[in-house]
């Protein structure tokens, strides 16, 4: 991901090869790699790569895929970096990340564990190799919600999204009539604040337009990301250090050539002109050390930004301000060692006065940068544990910059997780906690039937479980799809019902009360003695007693009824199989043809294959069972031929839905 949040990182540039060399293309790649224009130096890096197989080179090429979100092919030069012996410790740490983003979690956790081999004082490495152990099942967890691609992201990237006087403020790389210069790092334009109308639903309009007015915002270098104070009067914006005099207009960078951010308060606003009057910037900028990503917490007493600044864990720390009496801010404190790691804690977001969303690819979580919930506690002035907040919002990818609407419900987010788009993009969330309860219950007795088999199937979501001793089957479902729920116990009728999670509540649970009837009983000579059959319907083979059949007459096997849309061979089909397998042995000569029949609901081409199947199952049952292939034939009939004709199929009852799932047989040969 090339989010803006990698400004405030100064990468520690890796040397030149001294084995590679010393010709136009080695110089020009490692011109624009200490310059951070990676999309120019990589088909220079690509030349050299290919070339040899010096780690420093391969290194630097998977450097500069990764900052410029080609994650496949970063991770394909990494490792051919990771396996010479030559490899330096901080490639291996950036492989593993790249790793985990592409879910490759086993891979990740053993180079993980490499790395910790050499640096025991990484608390971070802990954290990620315990990821590697659990994303996998945090990824396939059911999500709390859904998030909804916007169509107002483009090609280039849109992020941080914040809300502000009823509409969605965002950063964004995509021009729109402002002549902005070109960032190497990417190949694309330098960040701007732009502006949308959205209702709470997630829903933007397509007035695409910049936040304010005048030549004093927008500049032709980086800016954005920004937050609002809650009277919306003042803008707290990110800006690349940028010299504004008279006789020079640039981004200035500090001795490492690194463009560091600083921070800019845009006050005064005129909603008349729609601009910002004035423009101030932080008193805690530095030339030494970025500051960037401020939040002010509604009450407007805390102010928390994010800072590479000396004395922090590492990397990107996040800092806190409060507000004095006199309204200025107080020295930034490190927010804490609960909070900071190792690794990156950029882009901070006050939801209330006490809570904190921030993102970190230092904590445990799902790869890449995820977002994190923390408390803040005034008496002790420190954070709880950081709490990630899951999928959908989270991804194996890097997802940062919440922005909830007051009643916490629904947000934003951006994400560079594959999409129609490239680049990053913005996201709508929408909270939906769905649960289903099943109570199953015998009519007669009204009691609960434990161990009732129910199994639920949906979009990835399919699963099978028993009801428990009081009939009850509980579980979550995922938000926004059809579910087909079978309800199956014994000799008992199936049902088959269907849930939809479409229109749910915030949190909802929806319930079914459901009543299993048993299916008709066989007659009661199937179980009589041979000698006392009484045979009630030529056409009806329910006996294994002696009889008489007669060729190109078609007979019913039994009370042979399949389940609504099943094929498999139920404990009560086999019984009746296996009275049709003892009138086949005792006319070892007769050959017949396996028919089989569904109801009329479904289409016709559905009915035809799942009639086929029914027939073959019986097919290989009697195979199995040792009767020669060449005496059986079968053939599906669908819904053509019905036992009991009702001229409206919606009108049919399930009686005669159950009757006209037959199966039957004719004989070809005596």
């Amino acid at each position: 991901m090339r989010s803006f949040f990698s400004f405030t990182i100064f990468f520690v540039l890796l040397s030149s090869s001294l084995f590679a060399k010393e010709n136009k293309d080695l110089i020009k790649a490692n011109y624009y790699y200490s310059h951070f224009a990676f999309h120019e130096a990589i088909p220079f890096f690509e030349k050299l790569a290919t070339e040899g197989n010096d780690p420093v080179i391969c290194a630097e090429l998977g450097d500069c895929y990764r900052l410029t979100g080609n994650l496949q092919k970063s991770a394909d030069w990494y490792g051919k970096a990771a396996n010479n012996q030559r490899c330096k410790d901080a490639v291996i740490l950036h492989y593993t990340q790249v790793l985990m983003q592409l879910t490759r979690y086993d891979e990740a956790g053993k180079w993980l564990k490499k790395y910790h081999e050499s640096n025991k004082t990484d608390k971070r490495v802990i954290n990620l190799i315990a990821a590697c152990e659990s994303a996998a099942n945090k990824l396939n967890a059911i999500p709390s919600g859904i998030a909804t691609f916007l169509d107002l992201n483009t090609e280039g990237s849109e992020f941080a999204p914040t809300l502000w006087k009823g509409n969605l403020v965002f950063t964004s790389d995509t021009v729109i009539n402002i002549k902005k210069k070109t960032d190497n790092w990417t190949g694309n334009s330098y960040y701007n604040l732009y502006s949308v109308t959205c209702d709470a639903k997630g829903h933007c309009a397509n007035d695409y337009n910049t936040v304010a007015a005048g030549n004093n915002l927008n500049i032709k270098y980086h800016d954005g990301p920004c937050t609002f104070s809650a009277d919306a009067k003042e803008m707290y914006f990110t800006r690349s250090r940028y010299n504004n005099s008279f006789f020079s207009k640039k981004s200035v960078a500090n001795k490492d050539s690194v463009v560091l951010l600083e921070i800019m308060i845009a006050s005064d606003y005129d909603n008349a002109k729609k601009r910002f009057n004035d423009i101030t910037p932080f008193e805690f900028n530095s030339k030494d050390y970025s500051v960037a990503h401020p939040s002010v917490s509604p009450n407007g007493n805390m102010l928390v930004f994010s800072s590479t600044m000396q004395g922090g864990a590492g990397g990107s720390d996040l800092y806190l301000c409060t507000r004095k009496r006199n309204k200025e801010w107080s020295k930034p404190v490190n927010a804490g060692k609960i909070i900071n790691t190792e690794g990156e804690e950029v882009f901070p977001y006050w939801a209330d006065d006490n809570t904190l969303y921030f993102s970190s690819d230092g904590h445990e979580g799902l790869g890449g940068l995820d977002i994190y919930k923390a408390k803040w506690d005034d008496k002790s002035h420190s954070f709880s544990v950081p709490e990630n907040i899951g999928t959908p919002i989270n991804s194996s990818y890097d997802d940062i910059s919440l922005a909830l609407y007051p009643d916490g419900r629904s947000s934003y987010f951006s994400s560079n997780r594959p999409a129609s788009k490239g680049g990053d993009n913005i996201y709508f969330y929408k909270k939906e906690i769905v649960f289903l309860q099943l109570t199953v219950v015998d009519p007669l007795t009204q009691q609960p039937m434990p161990g009732v088999e129910i199994s639920i199937d949906g979009i990835n979501d399919k699963r099978e479980k028993s009801s428990d001793n009081n009939g009850l089957f509980f579980t979550q479902l995922y938000p926004e799809i059809e579910y087909t729920v079978t309800i199956s116990k014994g000799e008992y009728e199936t049902q088959i019902i269907r849930i939809n999670t479409t229109g749910t509540k915030e949190t909802d649970t929806i319930t079914r009360s459901i009543k299993l009837v048993k299916q008709p009983a066989p007659h009661r000579d199937t179980i009589a003695p041979v000698q006392q059959i009484v045979i009630r319907n030529k056409n009806v083979m329910d006996s294994p007693g002696i009889r008489i059949f007669e060729l190109d007459e078609t007979y019913e096997a039994g009370h042979f009824y399949y389940d609504y849309n099943k094929y498999d061979l139920k404990v009560i089909h086999k019984r009746l199989l296996d009275t049709l397998l003892t009138q086949l042995n005792r006319h070892p000569t007769m050959r017949i043809e396996i028919q089989a029949h569904t109801d009329c609901r479904g289409t016709d081409k559905s009915n035809q294959v799942l009639s086929n199947n029914r027939a073959l199952s019986v097919v290989n049952y009697l195979v199995e069972h040792g009767i020669s292939r060449k005496r059986l034939e079968y053939i599906g009939l669908g819904s053509s031929k019905p036992k009991v004709k009702c001229p409206i199929c919606e009108q049919c009852t399930e009686d005669q839905h159950y009757l006209n799932r037959l199966l039957e047989f004719k004989v070809l040969h005596l």
